[in-house]
């Protein structure tokens, strides 16, 4: 059996490693972090079958990890990184770190294979929408990529392979941070019920439906049919289309989409410019 190593055991760890049975299946799961008693803590409140992996401070404050022959998961913040002092050769490396760069993690983790994947929140209900660039560097990496890589992110979702690395920081626009933009409108849509006289938990229960239903359409129909299909002509539901476009509510979408992408575009950018220093990872932030 494999072993996975889970450096980080916050938000997206919890989300991907919990009550998930394929890691189960083909993982000895171990935890490492900076504090002891925090990685304790996660793995006895989500009941994970995993151990700590202990690590060694050295003089500098920084926390030797050994990573021979691991499988590891980078999900801690990718400042948090510079705490840790990688040791031995991974077999694969598997990175959530938004801004983070295949370069600027192979100057830090020597390993064979780097997959860099975007997951979002949904990965908490195994419903992630996930991009991933995977580094081919070996003859053997079509073989790892079907058998190995593509099944351990649909374990928590469903996986889009890029050809560039610099789609995973465009794919924060749809995906990423495209849950949050969702919530806002969930949010909004329950106000509305509010105001033409519904109580908060029938709005709440009608919109969480609506969703579900929505999700469940836009599997066999893209989204301009569903629009048309909905919008008989001279209704209502084109009436209220034509206010959203008056207001300039898609542009809204496309540029607030277009800036949380940027931005992780621009860490990849200015971490370019920084050198790193022996086996940790440097993040600042930007100055804009």
């Amino acid at each position: 059996m494999k072993t996975l190593l889970a450096v980080g055991y916050g938000n997206i760890a919890q989300a991907i490693l919990v009550k998930n049975p394929f890691i189960t299946k083909h993982y000895e799961l171990l935890i490492a972090g900076r504090e002891t008693q925090k990685a304790q803590d996660f793995i006895s409140l989500h009941s994970l079958k995993a151990r700590i992996l202990e690590t060694q401070c050295d003089k500098q404050g920084r926390y030797e990890i050994d990573c021979e022959g691991k499988d590891l998961l980078l999900c801690t913040k990718p400042k948090g990184m510079e705490s840790f002092v990688f040791k031995g050769k991974a077999r694969c490396v598997y990175s959530v770190l938004a801004g983070v760069s295949v370069e600027k993690i192979q100057s830090y983790i020597e390993s064979t294979y780097i997959v860099r994947a975007m997951p979002n929140i949904a990965a908490h209900s195994k419903l992630s929408a996930t991009a991933f660039y995977y580094t081919q560097n070996a003859s053997t990496s079509q073989c790892i990529l079907h058998k190995e890589v593509i099944p351990f992110i649909e374990s928590f979702g469903s996986a889009v392979q890029v050809d560039s690395e610099s789609l995973i920081e465009s794919s924060i626009a749809p995906s990423g941070s495209g849950i949050a933009f969702l919530a806002l409108v969930a949010e909004s849509l329950i106000d509305a019920g509010v105001l033409e006289g519904l109580t908060y938990a029938q709005s709440v229960a009608l919109v969480k439906q609506c969703f579900v239903g929505f999700s469940a359409e836009l599997a066999h129909r893209n989204p301009s049919e569903l629009k048309y299909a909905i919008s008989s002509p001279g209704g209502t539901t084109i009436r209220g289309i034509n206010a959203l476009e008056q207001s300039g509510v898609r542009g809204a979408f496309i540029n607030a989409a277009h800036i949380a992408a940027q931005y992780a575009k621009d860490c990849i950018a200015h971490n370019k410019t920084k050198e790193p220093k022996s086996h940790t990872l440097q993040s600042q932030k930007l100055k804009h």
